[in-house]
């Protein structure tokens, strides 16, 4: 099963680390929400706050032709010799505020209801080519940005920091080349967390890390901050590494 395949409904578990853990099947026709009035809302704001975060760099971008809940434009900004490495953000996701639950609502202490996403690519990954050119084995996290982007508009849900969304309830790579199974939603220190709009409205920004099957669990069972740590350690948090070794190898949690 392919992340950006289509489910059908959605029923709630909680998982061992006190987290809510949702499965979701393709809505309904009748249940696709209509595009904003307004698209790319703080899409300029958000690119202007990339720019500032890593400057001197080319920038460009590629609208999703899936604009079926809200339009996502990713933008890529290129390597530099000091910052060898691609920047890759979101604009869209924020045109729609996500469906809280009123128990965050309440909780939280900024309003986590729009949010953008982003990964950091290493210097010599293919994408200097024409999208045409590009197999899927350098496309796959750009199209996981994309479908998370669209994914709580879809699904009438949210996402936010500690978040995972397994591809499937097999855990599919995510492409064939790699063994990530899912994602992991990391939040930035400092600017990198989020940024304030002109109009007040807090833009989170989350950190797409794609993880192994077991390292979701792992996180499930024990929670963000121990996944965190290993990540860490390990030198997996930041820059994506399609090779990386599973930090979790043969664990297993049955979610019941």
């Amino acid at each position: 099963m392919s992340l950006l395949d289509r489910w059908r409904s959605r029923r709630r578990e909680t998982a061992p680390d006190g987290t809510a853990v949702y499965r979701y099947a393709s809505p309904e026709e009748a249940d696709k929400l209509h595009l904003p009035d307004r698209a790319g809302v703080y899409a300029r704001e958000v690119q202007d706050h990339f720019l500032r975060l890593f400057p001197g760099r080319s920038h460009r971008c590629c609208r999703d032709l899936l604009a079926d809940y809200v339009q996502v434009t990713l933008h890529v900004l290129e390597p530099t010799r000091e910052q060898p490495f691609y920047v890759v953000f979101t604009t869209g996701m924020s045109d729609l505020p996500m469906p809280l639950p009123p128990q965050v609502v309440k909780a939280a202490k900024v309003d986590l209801s729009r949010a953008e996403l982003y990964l950091f690519l290493p210097g010599d990954w293919p994408l200097d080519r024409a999208g045409d050119d590009l197999p899927s084995s350098a496309l796959w996290p750009l199209a996981t940005l994309s479908f998370l982007a669209r994914f709580p508009h879809q699904y009438k849900t949210w996402l936010a920091y500690a978040h995972t969304v397994p591809n499937g309830e097999d855990y599919a790579p995510l492409d064939p080349s790699v063994g990530f199974g899912g994602v992991v939603l990391g939040w930035g220190d400092g600017p990198l967390g989020g940024l304030t709009a002109e109009d007040g409205q807090r833009v989170m920004l989350y950190e797409v890390i794609p993880c192994y099957k077991e390292e979701i669990e792992y996180k499930l069972k024990y929670g963000m901050d121990e996944l965190h740590r290993l990540l860490r350690e390990h030198g997996a948090l930041g820059m994506l590494d399609p090779k990386r070794p599973n930090l979790c190898p043969g664990f297993q949690e049955v979610l019941d």
